[in-house]
């Protein structure tokens, strides 16, 4: 019995030996980690070039800090260095040539001038015929009096009928003055600039000038101690530069180098620099305005 046990058991112990040893079961490599690729830039878009063209453009050089002349008979003021910088981008040469407020657009669309830019409000009316750019500015309008004037406080004044305002001829200002008077007729004065509609304030041929909320800086600084602002601002408007109708080549270069000089902070720094020292001053930051 003990042998056969241990003859099992010696039989057991060699067919163990000789059985195949498990096969091991591969187990794949673990793949390298993929190097982090920096995301592609997005380059910005190519800016039309206009080749080196020259260009006209007619302005109502009374309109400052927007545009006027120093001392030296050179035409200045933010809208004069906002065409420089586009035309820096755009590649495009301007010349500014003084004319008259109220016959420029029939000028642009004549070919009298390339474009205009004059602190042009924008208006259905007006866009009937030429073509605005992108608006560059919000404004809005507000009231200068005298110091010692009495009468008119707010815009609701104007309906006195004792009350003579004072505008620039063609402007929006004039339209919105003959609204809020009693009698057009009777009540509202034009003038070829606002220079001149602001001396007869101070002359007392008039007891308020309507104007641009912006465009009045430079006047209130000049007429120191003759003349304030009253009231509160009112209207919401925007400024453009105007084209021929139909100049898309032109309108779409300008509106793409607009948005250039805006996002490079040019157009932020020039409104700085001209409203500098003198208020009513713009939101220098752009906010509202369609150029991001």
């Amino acid at each position: 019995m003990k042998r056969t046990l241990l003859f099992g058991l010696i039989l057991l112990a060699l067919i163990a030996a000789c059985a195949p040893a498990p096969t091991a079961t591969p187990v794949p490599p673990t793949p390298a980690p993929k190097p982090t690729e920096a995301p592609k830039a997005t380059a910005a878009p190519a800016l039309p070039d206009l080749k080196g063209r020259a260009l006209k453009i007619g302005s109502d050089t009374t309109y400052p800090p927007f545009e006027s002349v120093n001392e030296k008979k050179e035409i200045v003021g933010f809208d004069v260095d906002l065409v420089n910088a586009i035309c820096q981008k755009i590649n495009c040469k301007p010349t500014f040539i003084t004319a008259d407020f109220d016959g420029l657009l029939i000028a642009v669309n004549n070919k009298t001038y390339d474009f205009s830019i004059s602190g042009w409000t924008i208006t259905e009316e007006r866009a009937k015929t030429v073509d605005f750019g992108l608006p560059y500015m919000k404004n809005t309008q507000v009231l200068l009096v005298r110091v010692d004037e009495t009468v008119v406080k707010e815009p609701e004044d104007l309906k006195k009928p004792e009350v003579i305002v004072a505008v620039q001829l063609g402007t929006t200002n004039s339209i919105t003055a003959k609204k809020l008077v009693a009698d057009p007729n009777k009540q509202v004065k034009e003038f070829q600039d606002f220079p001149a509609a602001v001396q007869a304030l101070i002359n007392k041929q008039a007891n308020v000038v309507v104007i641009d909320t912006f465009a009045s800086s430079q006047l209130l600084a000049d007429n120191k101690g003759k003349i304030k602002l009253t009231g509160k601002q009112f209207g919401d408007e925007a400024l453009g530069m105007v084209f021929r109708k139909g100049d898309t080549e032109l309108k779409s270069a300008f509106d793409a180098g607009l948005k250039a000089v805006f996002a490079d902070g040019t157009w932020s720094k020039l409104c700085e620099k001209w409203w500098k020292d003198i208020s009513p001053k713009p939101d220098c930051t752009g906010a509202g305005l369609p150029l991001k």
